[in-house]
């Protein structure tokens, strides 16, 4: 058994509960601190909960297995984590709430004994860090009042140094693969250390404040002791900054990603670091104003370059550092790697640009072949000798540009592009978008109709994406009008917000599939991928947007993409 889980267990020996945060970054040291907790449980009458994933819990029971009866294991009950935080929804405190209320309630009612091994999950890209927070600010409520043990699991790769500083806020102690410490963040009743005792005249004040001072100085050290690890050995690059400013630490993760050591920029202001590109620079100045008002500056995407000048994409957090007044006296800034995220989801992008090509590629076909079959035509009358040959050439031409205009648009959207935002023509976008679709709404007998409120609305946009949006949903509305209809297209603005709607006349979407829509690889077509839709709001969303979807059955459906103008567009 490893050291610290003996103190651990000792420490719910001795104290009857405790709830603690698990960061942990090995599997198989997972692995064997459930089997310690769990077995130790057992040994101490209790039921134990185990809240994990199906392959996780797969391993722990089979460690279980070679040193427990089965009578010992019956005293084990799983819960798939899955299910019980319902990852296919919305994050939700509520709803976890409710789940351990049902979960936990029916065995204090009865007096069970119980202890809870519970690993957190969240849908894939979340922003959860609240709600979480609130999850376990209130579940440290229930251990402390009624006093069971409870260790709180979470990935160290896939949870952040700013949400990690978050839950430590709400958990006693603080496990990793290595150590186990008291949480350096918490305070269950108000302020973690007294800083003054009341004045009483009687016998032995003086000895209880020197006794005060001297545990007040212990506690002190050991959370300096316990903070310098957390930065030390944080997966993600940690920046610390004092009062005016200035760099007088970054941890090692800092040193790896960047290549600068802590020695080249210690002293530098926050705003001259290298690592941070001209045009990245007034982040500093926002951020630090955010902070020093005694906010978090919550995760957002921006980049940042390495010492031989690579560039990486990061997603950056920052909080005050507080005084013991409780006074901004400087911050720290958390960096987080999401080059290999953001390569997948470009990628994803790139996937879905090709299946929408090779759907599209029948219409293109027989779009193609009607102005093929005009020119063949009228270069059969020029070698007859026709009357007008200027006639028979301006004809030809158009339907040679026709040609050229469809497969450009067609080339465009399979061709792999750096991404480049520029002030585009909203209502010029979607008609390229409209004519390389014709061929497709006319096979389906579908007309398409526009009602543009005004010509020249402008976004500042990566075009080829949001024309990649634009097909997605023109051809989900024709697939939905399988025996003909029409697709309203429209455009309209308002409180300085672009809506491009898409309404259409078909069958509309059932409740239970409006529910799930967006989520990967949840299709109701026979042979989609699921990924259009969530792709498409995946761009709208890094374009500031947002995506919203009205339907009922049997009266059609209606996407609306709110984006915002640019300025151009604004005056």
């Amino acid at each position: 058994m490893s050291d610290q889980f003996t103190q651990l267990n000792q420490l719910f020996e001795t104290a009857g509960s405790g709830h603690v945060l698990y960061v942990y970054e090995n599997r198989d040291a997972y692995t064997r601190q459930a089997v310690s907790f769990i077995a130790s449980g057992i040994e101490q009458g209790h039921q134990v909960i185990v809240i994990d994933r199906q392959d996780r819990y797969d391993r722990i029971f089979r460690a279980l297995r070679g040193s427990m009866s089965d009578e010992q294991l019956g005293c084990v009950r799983y819960v798939n984590s899955l299910e019980f935080y319902r990852v296919q929804e919305p994050f939700c405190c509520g709803m976890v709430l409710e789940q351990y209320k049902d979960l936990l309630v029916p065995l204090s009612a009865q007096g069970i004994a119980f202890r809870l091994w519970a690993h957190a999950e969240w849908p894939e890209n979340a922003k959860v860090q609240d709600e979480l927070e609130m999850v376990e600010q209130l579940a440290d409520y229930s251990v402390t009042t009624q006093g069971f043990s409870s260790v709180c699991c979470y990935d160290g790769a896939q949870t952040s140094a700013a949400m990690q500083h978050k839950l430590l806020r709400h958990h006693a102690y603080w496990l990793t693969d290595q150590a186990l410490v008291t949480s350096p963040l918490y305070a269950k009743d108000g302020p973690l250390f007294p800083i003054s005792v009341p004045f009483q005249e009687e016998r032995g004040h003086a000895n209880r404040e020197s006794d005060m001072r001297r545990k007040t100085e212990e506690r002190l050290r050991a959370t300096k002791s316990q903070l310098e690890s957390f930065i030390t050995r944080n997966l993600d690059p940690i920046i610390i900054l004092n009062q005016d400013e200035k760099v007088i630490r970054v941890n090692e993760a800092f040193e790896r990603l960047f290549g600068w050591t802590n020695e080249e920029v210690m002293g530098l202001k926050a705003a001259v670091l290298p690592t941070i590109p001209l045009d990245r620079r007034y982040e500093v100045p926002r951020n630090k104003h955010v902070n020093m008002t005694g906010r978090n500056v919550e995760g957002y995407e921006s980049l940042r370059y390495r010492k031989d000048g690579t560039p990486v994409n990061v997603m950056i957090s920052s909080f005050p550092l507080l005084d013991e007044d409780d006074n901004p006296n400087g911050r720290a800034v958390i960096v987080r790697d999401i080059t290999e995220r953001m390569q997948a989801q470009e990628l994803l992008i790139r996937t879905e640009k090709l299946s929408i090509a090779g759907e599209l590629a029948a219409g293109i076909a027989h779009e193609i072949r009607n102005p093929v079959t005009a020119v063949k035509g009228f270069l059969h009358l020029l070698q007859t000798g026709g009357a007008s040959k200027q006639l028979y050439f301006d004809i030809m031409a158009s339907e040679i540009q026709r040609i050229e205009t469809i497969l450009s648009e067609l080339l465009m959207l399979a061709k792999p592009q750096a991404v480049h935002f520029q002030s585009r023509n909203i209502p010029a976008l979607i008609r390229d978008v409209i004519t390389l679709l014709d061929a497709q709404a006319n096979l389906n007998n579908v007309r398409i109709l526009t009602d543009f409120e005004d010509e020249n609305l402008c976004l500042e946009c990566e075009e080829n994406q949001i024309k990649q949006v634009c097909i997605n949903f023109i051809k989900n509305a024709i697939e939905a009008m399988p025996g003909g209809g029409e697709l309203l297209i429209q455009l309209a603005r308002g409180d300085g917000m672009l809506f491009i709607r898409f309404v259409d006349q078909g069958g509309g979407i059932p409740e239970h599939v409006l529910a799930r829509l967006g989520q990967p690889f949840y299709t109701t077509k026979e042979k989609g991928t699921g990924l259009g839709f969530m792709v498409s709001r995946k761009i709208i969303e890094n374009h500031n947007g947002t995506v919203r979807v009205f339907s009922e059955e049997r009266r059609g459906t209606t996407i609306e993409v709110s984006l915002p103008l640019d300025s151009a567009s604004l005056q």
